[in-house]
């Protein structure tokens, strides 16, 4: 399986099925003035392979620090791992030539307010408990 993960400002999957993106591809953000970022999107394309449709998979993506650490956030008395799961089956489409991949557009928002020290961050992807060099998108956040 494959993967290509974007950062964006703002995303959205249409019934169709296709991904619409304000200001993707940036790598640098500043926080406000109270250390908060603005909302952003991660954007994840999952790759299905043809021989992979129709079996259940699980996708989780989580923030680390630039030292591979889970990402704290939440209340300050129970702060949790910044973690999206979700399942996901992929269907073969009427019609489809056999042999082509399926692709799964899956986008996560995360709202304005998360406060994180300046640094160098990344989400990291696992598809079915599996991760690769190359699934995950990194990013900088300046003072």
């Amino acid at each position: 399986m494959h993967a290509t993960l974007l950062l964006c400002d703002a995303a959205e999957v249409d019934p169709a099925g296709k991904v619409h993106m304000l200001g993707a591809g940036w790598t640098v953000v500043g926080a406000g003035p109270t250390g908060a970022l603005p909302g952003q999107a991660v954007v994840v394309l999952v790759h299905v392979p043809w021989h992979r449709t129709g079996e259940d998979h699980l996708l989780r993506l989580s923030l680390e620090d630039a030292d591979g650490r889970a990402v704290l956030a939440g209340a300050p008395e129970n702060p949790q791992p910044l973690v999206h799961q979700q399942a996901f089956r992929v269907q073969r489409p009427p019609g489809a030539p056999e042999g082509i991949t399926i692709d799964v557009p899956v986008v996560v928002t995360i709202g304005p307010g998360l406060v994180l020290p300046p640094g160098r961050y990344a989400w990291r992807l696992e598809i079915d408990g599996e991760t690769r060099e190359d699934w995950l998108v990194s990013f900088h956040v300046r003072a």
